[in-house]
């Protein structure tokens, strides 16, 4: 099947290219030959962005494509709203449904911010490469423009990727795998070997354009259904099936059970409490808000939103909950305590999921006991805590109890639930 989303081809050729060409080898050769022309101006456009963000890859494609392609610079949300892209059929081991148009913005932008946090980076640089890779921005080019942005990021993170001891079909592979399966790790273990030190920005024409399809995004196999197709849209509702949430780690607490000290900012294994928290919901959240009442600063590294209480003298967890729906982006709030350094994503993701089947918050019960502190929280009931609070209302397990909380039960021996909130715990 032609990509043809446009339904023009016969009339203004293979996408609506400057030159009508139908041909795909002539389509291959031009757009190339436009790519390798516009790449030194495109490297000098990453280099001199202090942040990267979804406009900067606008503007890169835009750069790369827009003498052979009229509309680059503009992306699939735009250009074909109601079209479904897939790579392969849906018997092929590699078949892959890309991001619904809808929500290649939120998805691409959260890849960059990612990438952007270069320690981060260093240790899930096939995290973000396929998110980029599924976000699949465009109609064409997606491949060189999205790894030249990757190419970027990891340079400012002091490293490479040697791309010339890859294998196309283990790398199209282990893509596929990290596309259908995000966050399992496929693709960081497989580019784990070809890291090394940072590449000289000169040889990066040669790198890219001696690249043959490693991108996987090429257009062999590619093809479109309508979202308004039933099946289609069945197909999506699985589709990063957790909604976009923003993170709400509390640390604004007197920390009197360890002296008086900041709690998110005591070392264990020789980290602060709270890198470990951050470090497991990073990648779930573009809206990570810390709630702390001294060492702003510190807590700055951690965090795309610092937020305070409103009162003096540490109110307590429900003034800091209050506090961080106020500002929260999105509509799920988790909730969690910086002092909880071995919660994991499945704990996570497991309350996720209860709260938006009930469309109601989910709390963790262990043992037959409420945990507040591992919560998931639907922005809406912001008011009712106002009210609860107004009514001089100060446990936040009251509070949120007020009304109807789905239960995730875990066994009262579950280490996930710890809370290092003494300093015994903190040679455990």
């Amino acid at each position: 099947m032609i990509f043809d989303p446009f339904d023009d081809f016969e009339t203004a050729g293979y996408l609506r290219n400057a030159f009508k060409l139908k041909d795909p080898a002539q389509i291959k050769k031009l757009e190339h030959v436009a790519f390798e022309s516009s790449l030194e101006d495109a490297i000098s456009l990453l280099s001199n962005c202090q942040h990267i963000t979804y406009q900067t890859l606008l503007d890169l494609h835009h750069l790369l494509f827009s003498d052979f392609y009229p509309w680059a610079g503009k992306d699939r949300a735009e250009l074909a709203p109601r079209l479904a892209v897939f790579k392969g059929s849906d018997s092929d081991p590699r078949h892959t449904a890309f991001c619904p148009p809808g929500q290649i913005r939120h998805w691409t932008s959260h890849a960059l911010k990612l990438g952007q946090d270069q320690q981060w980076l260093r240790e899930h640089p096939g995290e973000v490469l396929g998110l980029l890779a599924d976000a699949h921005p465009f109609l064409d080019g997606n491949g060189r423009t999205i790894l030249l942005v990757f190419m970027e990021l990891c340079h400012r993170a002091g490293f490479a990727i040697d791309w010339s001891r890859t294998s196309k079909d283990d790398y199209l592979s282990a893509l596929s795998a990290e596309i259908n399966e995000p966050s399992k790790g496929h693709l960081d273990h497989y580019l784990k070997p070809f890291r090394v030190d940072i590449s000289d920005k000169e040889q990066w024409p040669e790198i890219l354009t001696a690249i043959k399809g490693l991108d996987g995004l090429d257009k062999e196999n590619i093809r479109y259904e309508s979202l308004d197709d039933p099946e289609v849209r069945a197909l999506y509702l699985g589709y990063r099936s957790l909604p976009p949430c923003s993170i709400l780690i509390l640390a604004g607490g007197r920390g009197q059970r360890m002296g008086g000290r900041d709690k998110g900012l005591i070392a264990w294994q020789g980290e602060p409490l709270v890198a470990h928290v951050q470090r497991v919901v990073r990648p779930l959240s573009d809206d990570l808000v810390i709630s702390c009442n001294r060492n702003q600063e510190a807590y700055r590294t951690y965090a795309d939103q610092l937020v305070g209480d409103a009162e003096a003298d540490f109110p307590g967890p429900l003034a800091g909950v209050i506090a961080g729906l106020k500002v929260a982006r999105h509509e799920w709030v988790v909730l969690l305590a910086c002092d909880a350094p071995r919660v994991d994503r499945e704990l996570i993701e497991g309350l996720l999921r209860l709260a938006v089947a009930g469309d109601s918050a989910a709390m963790v019960r262990q043992g037959g006991y409420w945990q507040p502190m591992f919560s998931v929280l639907p922005r809406r009931i912001l008011p009712m805590l106002e009210q609860a609070w107004a009514a001089g209302e100060r446990s936040l397990q009251k509070a949120l109890l007020r009304e109807a909380v789905q239960g995730l039960e875990c066994a009262e021996d579950d280490r996930r639930l710890s809370n290092f909130n003494s300093p015994e715990m903190l040679q455990g």
